[in-house]
């Protein structure tokens, strides 16, 4: 595993992590609040077939954290992801990515660079994406909403303790959460390390500030995936996660928006790569 940093425009960084082999291109983007780390497990295993890179979106991780919240605007992740795998292209000398797979808001950013950049990746796997309904199909999803909006998971976030006197006083504290519970120890142990940045007195603190996190999740509306959906013209793998908080109407909503769309399920919790990533793992190799 090695530490890289590419520059996006004249005052973002973008840090990532490169699992190197001689297979095709692997890109994958992690969840709000997470880390490129935190796909260890499933980067570890992805090596048997593909050249993998996991990115830190801005605001988290060891890239740069712009104030919010316009900096968060979703289409910033976009263009920041598009911008890496550019250079990531130029560096190597291959002409594509052969998957992209992304977690929650991870897997909106990768649907959305593949409808602006066409020939940029091969195969799209988007996984418990938040894909909040648009208000032209809200009617039609009544009374079966989401269970959880953006206002209260961005209340959650921002009420969130960001300062703790160890990674390991933060551990003790986290394990037994119920976000937490499920999470593969080695998967813990990566965002226990990543997740967090030492303070100079001593401290450490959440590399994703609480208010990034929450910026996040309010502007959820600033990329309608519905909408980018038409211009994915690759194979697209959405996975609802069954313990999540999405109805599965909305999924099957989204599914009917890609030109070419299968539409999986996996029984686990929303933040599937750190909870199954033995069952991501599987589908991605598939």
């Amino acid at each position: 595993m090695k530490h890289r940093n590419w520059s996006v425009g004249n005052e973002v960084s973008i840090h990532g992590l490169e699992w190197p082999s001689n297979g095709p291109l692997a890109i994958l983007l992690h969840a709000n609040g997470l880390c490129a780390e935190s796909w260890i497990v499933v980067a570890e295993k992805l090596t048997e077939r593909y050249r993998v890179f996991a990115l830190d979106a801005r605001g988290h991780g060891g890239s740069s954290s712009p104030t919010p919240p316009h900096a968060y605007d979703w289409q910033h992740f976009v263009s920041d992801t598009i911008s890496v795998c550019n250079q990531i292209l130029t560096e190597t000398g291959y002409s594509d990515f052969a998957l992209v797979a992304g977690s929650s808001l991870g897997g909106i950013i990768g649907a959305a660079v593949a409808a602006d950049e066409r020939q940029l990746f091969r195969r799209v796997v988007m996984l418990d994406p938040p894909a909040f309904p648009v208000e032209r199909v809200t009617q039609d999803l009544e009374p079966q909403k989401s269970s959880i909006g953006r206002n209260s998971i961005a209340d959650q976030a921002r009420s969130r303790r960001s300062i703790w006197p160890s990674r390991d006083a933060a551990a003790a504290a986290y394990r037994e959460k119920p976000m937490f519970k499920h999470w593969h120890p080695t998967a813990f142990d990566a965002y226990l390390r990543s997740g967090f940045k030492d303070r100079r007195d001593g401290d450490v603190e959440l590399a994703c500030h609480p208010e990034v996190e929450a910026s996040i999740f309010e502007l959820t509306g600033s990329l309608n995936i519905f909408e980018r959906a038409r211009s994915v013209d690759v194979p697209v793998q959405l996975v609802r996660a069954l313990g999540g908080y999405f109805p599965a109407p909305l999924f099957e909503m989204l599914a009917e928006s890609f030109p070419q769309c299968e539409l999986l399920s996996i029984d686990g919790g929303h933040l599937l790569p750190v909870e199954r990533p033995d069952e991501i793992t599987a589908l991605l190799l598939s």
